[in-house]
């Protein structure tokens, strides 16, 4: 039985690789990791245990926290934006109990203060369930594409239909596009215009470094109008068994095509074609049942699958005193659990 901690990309590369593929598998690879150390979200570390036949591989990010709040030489870590959680191969409820014992020593030695994990929707495993308290987030949206495109197609809703027939009969077409700012432009735009939450703003610096994910795990893609207008752009994110529809936006002008419709379509029909199993779609903004995010996406499949995260306070006492001195230092009540690390460039220090 061993824990190992690693720091080092290209350990986590290699360990990353030797593991067997899962839907879902791009969101755990070092370079993913990398773009938000970028965008200054904390430093990409992860945890490799083995016991036996159980192997368990989590990465997180690791951020200290604000020395004005009190926290100097504490940490907290939390899993990167999209899906993470560890990946359990070969587990047994026993084997995961132990990884539990092995982690809280870690943790203490690590000076941990809490943790926040998203888990992966495709790849679970009912042994979390020992050693994390779930909570279910939302319901996330994925295409079969083993039968392919045209079975996909019929399989979907009339509104779904039509509004591929329609961007058919428009002339719209489906690009891919060679330069990725031509799509954080629109995204940027869009986040604008929506008045979004700062949890969906990233740096151009972030973009950038994930632009330079190898070529075949993201791509960038638009829809034009017959006068080559784009409409619409999105990200989408590939490993070995899945695609994943990572991030997107549409312009004013195109509303009334459909454009995001047409752009997932188009890309199941891709990803069809690269002999994919599964497009993840994602969720809606909420659990709400009539969030509209999720209506539009349930309209492509009826594959829904629970998404969950989980909350763990590692030292409540400092996390309690932390929370109190950043809630009289920026006036504002706690939102999230990781709440210490907004609004201090506003604070009064």
């Amino acid at each position: 039985m061993s824990l190992e901690v690693i720091t080092d990309l290209q350990r986590w590369q290699d360990m990353i690789d030797d593991l067997p593929d899962f839907c879902g598998k791009i969101y755990y690879q070092p370079a993913y990791y990398r773009a938000f150390e970028i965008n200054g979200d904390g430093r990409p570390a992860a945890l490799y245990f083995t016991d036996g036949d159980t192997e368990i591989f989590y990465p997180f990010l690791l951020r200290a926290i604000p020395a004005q709040l009190g926290g100097e030489g504490y940490f907290d870590m939390q899993s990167a934006y999209g899906y993470g959680g560890p990946a359990i191969f070969g587990g047994t409820a026993e084997a995961v109990a132990r990884f539990s014992d092995e982690f809280a020593e870690w943790a203490d030695r690590a000076n941990i203060v809490a943790e926040f994990i998203r888990f992966n929707p495709l790849y679970s495993s009912s042994l979390l369930t020992n050693i994390y308290k779930l909570e279910l987030n939302r319901t996330t949206v994925s295409v079969d594409l083993l039968d392919g495109f045209e079975s996909l197609l019929a399989q979907a809703s009339a509104p779904r239909q039509r509004n591929y027939r329609k961007a058919l009969k428009s002339g719209l077409k489906f690009v891919t596009l060679t330069d990725y700012q031509l799509f954080t432009d629109m995204y940027e735009e869009a986040m604008h215009r929506l008045a979004a939450d700062s949890y969906y703003y990233f740096s151009p610096q972030h973009f950038a470094a994930l632009a330079g994910l190898p070529q075949e795990t993201r791509s960038f893609v638009g829809v034009q109008d017959s006068a080559g207008r784009l409409l619409a752009t999105g990200m989408f994110l590939f490993d070995e068994l899945s695609a994943h529809y990572h991030l997107g936006a549409s312009s004013e002008a195109g509303r009334e095509y459909q454009p995001n419709a047409f752009m997932m379509f188009e890309a199941a029909k891709a990803a069809v074609q690269a002999d994919i199993s599964v497009l993840h779609l994602g969720g809606g903004l909420s659990l709400a049942e009539d969030d509209g995010l999720f209506r539009f996406k349930a309209g492509f499949s009826k594959h829904h699958h629970q998404f969950f995260i989980a909350r763990r306070i590692h030292r409540a006492q400092l996390y309690q005193q932390i929370s109190q001195v950043w809630q009289a230092k920026t006036g504002q009540k706690p939102g999230i659990l990781l709440h210490y690390h907004e609004g201090l460039e506003h604070a009064d220090v």
